[in-house]
């Protein structure tokens, strides 16, 4: 019977007219950020989340304006004397608005999952980001139903929601960097070597089902019946409900980080060439980059420069110290390149040391960083792409990227005036 009544109530939602509008905002918000995350299912995980970012906010006004108009429109008296207990039946109508929120959420997974299923290799797909993503639609969701029961305002209510939210998770919703708050709800990249962890995630999902117990269960109506059991004015299943609400607020806030550190796997992905770029297997799709890479490095002037005998990503080894590897940005290699130069370079050059003057001190400052820059542009294969912004800071990095059409003997000469001025840096 109930399910009878869930499918009718879709069948005669209003909401029916604002699915593929929710659907357009999910799938411009997965393909017109960007698409590197295309064949990488860590990425595709992360990217297939992302759109959650705007459905949270905008369910959230869908669920406060359905709920307000239902009580303008007096439809509790229906349901208040319906057979069916009225929590059960706000249970029908927040599925209702719930159903398409996931549903047009679940378009855009599939469609990540199909862009990606052709190269992204045997590491399928990632569920611990999707699942994220799912937790801020229902957590939204319910705070708009919650605020709606509240008022009649089809306008103001709906609108002020999505936009306290929308605010909310833009400040303080993304997992955080470094030193930075957050509340840990989203995520903008899938790094390779992270996994979300499963407590936080029971403790997120726990919460966003507790704010939905709490929108059906407390409505305008907050007198208990006579003769039942709950404290005057408030109903058993408003207890119960606030109750968990409660410890799941408190297991939200000590459940952690969403995001663990992920195990080292068996067998990376290197490159054949030496020295080795080792990549995580579902990076796969950089191998070939990364060969190229190799193959630079190993051409540079061996009397001048050292290398590593491998390069590693991020993570391969078990670090999570900072600069113990490289990472590929939005599927950018140009930062590869230059976490590699900067790896040669620290091993072709002295240590660092206090120089006597501050006059050398600035001079082999210059030269560290036209250096990098040089090797950057020399390993990456050309100048920098338009993609990316900055650099070394104080390079005249259109100068020193002309150098890289010079012949080799010129090249192999202005690098020798740049390590001669800092192996000649004398120290304190």
């Amino acid at each position: 019977m109930t399910g009878r009544i869930l499918l009718a109530e879709l069948r005669h939602s209003p909401l029916r007219w604002a699915w593929p509008v929710l659907v357009a905002i999910d799938l411009f918000a997965l393909f017109g950020r960007s698409d590197h995350w295309i064949g990488v299912w860590s990425e595709t995980g992360a990217a297939a989340q992302v759109p959650a970012f705007y459905l949270g906010p905008a369910m959230a006004a869908l669920a406060a304006w359905t709920a307000a108009r239902r009580r303008r429109e007096n439809a509790g008296g229906w349901m208040d004397a319906a057979a069916r207990p009225a929590p059960l039946m706000e249970c029908v109508h927040l599925g209702t608005t719930l159903a398409h929120g996931v549903t047009a959420y679940g378009v855009g997974v599939i469609a990540a999952v199909a862009v990606t299923l052709p190269g992204g290799g045997p590491h399928f797909f990632w569920p611990g980001y999707v699942l994220l993503g799912l937790v801020v639609i229902v957590l939204c969701t319910g705070v708009g139903h919650a605020v709606g029961r509240a008022g009649t305002s089809l306008v103001a209510a709906p609108l002020g929601t999505a936009l306290v939210l929308f605010v909310l998770f833009s400040f303080f919703g993304f997992v955080p960097q470094g030193a930075e708050w957050g509340l840990g709800l989203m995520v903008v990249s899938g790094y390779p070597d992270v996994v979300t962890a499963a407590g936080p995630m029971l403790a997120r999902s726990a919460l966003a089902l507790a704010v939905v117990l709490v929108a059906v269960a407390v409505g305008r109506r907050l007198r208990s019946t006579p003769g039942r059991p709950g404290w005057p004015g408030v109903p058993v299943a408003a207890l119960v409900a606030c109750g968990f609400l409660a410890v799941s607020v408190v297991g939200f806030a000590t459940a952690g980080p969403v995001l663990q550190q992920r195990g080292v796997p068996d067998e990376p992905l290197c490159t054949s060439h030496e020295p080795r770029v080792c990549l995580w297997p579902e990076s796969r799709k950089y191998l070939e980059e990364a060969e190229l890479m190799s193959r630079r490095v190993a051409a540079l002037p061996a009397d001048l420069f050292t290398s590593p005998a491998a390069f590693h990503e991020t993570g391969l080894r078990g670090e999570t110290t900072m600069g113990s590897g490289f990472y590929i940005r939005e599927g950018e290699m140009w930062e590869v390149a230059t976490s590699l130069a900067i790896r040669i370079q620290e091993v072709s050059t002295p240590p660092h040391c206090d120089a006597v003057t501050f006059d050398e001190d600035e001079k082999r400052w210059a030269a560290d960083m036209e250096l990098i820059s040089w090797l950057t542009a020399r390993i990456a294969g050309g100048g920098k792409p338009p993609t990316v912004n900055g650099g070394p800071p104080g390079v005249d990095e259109k100068a020193v990227h002309s150098i890289i059409t010079e012949p080799e003997e010129v090249q192999v000469a202005w690098a020798e005036e740049r390590l001669a001025t800092i192996r000649g840096t004398r120290c304190v």
